[in-house]
């Protein structure tokens, strides 16, 4: 009678989440199938993770993914009979694998036909992570690539974009390098906080980067011929005039834009609750001005927001071959 299949975590569980496959001990605990698709009866070859759970997969799916398998089954394969084999079951020969069960469903999963199974949800870039060391350990390139695409997904970026980065950097994407890149202009330079995979790219790299940014800022002084097609919303009203409170000169008001912008080279910048209650404050704003202004900053942003795009445009941060 053969083994019942364990079920694997689920892909909408976090990838933190506790599970039984998460606590298996594999000197402890004798091998299991894998649940479907990973244990059908016409597959040629079994992958045995390091939590010991038996995968059957192909070896024609293996090798056309990996270079790394396509090498191992040229070799001269042993029969099931013959005692030089390896470890069999079912008449399969098995190949353990460092990677625990987790993992190596959706590796596999990847390496597997489209109609076949569903393409298996990233949840996050622990995840990531996982998936792509094991792609790159077995040489599974173009895997990798298609891997790579997906961090840059709105979820990765605005929660971690530091890290989607240094992903993609030392992955030598630079599609996703450069959308990296321009996502963290939201942010001045020295605020990201230090991340684990910058570890993986070269001084070099994040230097590129600092030039980038620093780069972008130093283009938006560009805007300053821009002020008559898209003047700055008024930070205060005739009441204010009126009232004689203190106000902010045009040219003042001017160069606090800049200013701004060439700390964080972004339209999102305007939007900035903390930096327009410091514009209103100099400008000595009246409690009406100080409801209007936001949301006239915020409508002006997204107006300034193509020019600031086209200069940005034209600044290119370069990802060299290793």
């Amino acid at each position: 009678m053969s083994e019942s299949p364990v079920l694997l975590e689920s892909d909408s569980l976090p990838h933190c989440a506790t599970s039984e496959l998460d606590s298996r001990q594999p000197e402890s605990l004798e091998p299991v199938d894998a649940a479907a698709p990973f244990n059908r009866s016409n597959a040629d070859v079994i992958l045995r993770t390091s939590d010991n759970v038996d995968f059957r997969f192909y070896k024609l799916l293996l090798s056309l993914a990996s270079p790394f398998f396509a090498n191992m089954f040229a070799l001269p394969q042993p029969g099931p009979l013959d005692k030089a084999a390896d470890q069999t079951k079912y008449g399969l020969p098995i190949i353990p694998v460092a990677e625990k069960s987790f993992a190596l469903y959706k590796l596999l999963s990847f390496c597997s036909p489209v109609y076949d199974i569903e393409l298996p949800v990233l949840e996050n870039l622990d995840v990531v992570m996982l998936v792509l060391d094991a792609a790159d350990k077995y040489d599974m390139k173009c895997m990798g690539k298609f891997i790579v695409k997906m961090i840059i997904a709105p979820e990765f970026l605005e929660q971690e974009p530091m890290r989607v980065f240094a992903i993609a950097c030392r992955y030598r994407a630079e599609a996703e390098t450069n959308i990296a890149a321009r996502y963290m202009l939201r942010f001045a330079i020295w605020e990201p906080a230090y991340v684990a995979e910058l570890d993986f790219i070269s001084g070099s790299d994040y230097q590129r980067l600092v030039k980038f940014h620093a780069s972008c800022g130093q283009a938006m002084s560009q805007l300053v011929r821009l002020w008559s097609l898209f003047p700055l919303p008024p930070l205060d009203c005739k009441v204010c005039r009126k009232n004689g409170l203190p106000r902010l000169s045009l040219k003042s008001y001017q160069d606090s834009v800049i200013d701004a912008l060439r700390v964080r080279p972004c339209a999102e910048t305007l939007m900035n609750t903390e930096w327009i209650e410091v514009l209103v404050r100099k400008a000595g704003s009246c409690p009406n001005c100080r409801d209007r202004v936001p949301r006239k900053m915020v409508e002006y942003a997204k107006e300034l927001a193509v020019p600031i795009n086209e200069i940005i445009s034209e600044i290119h941060l370069e990802i060299k071959p290793y």
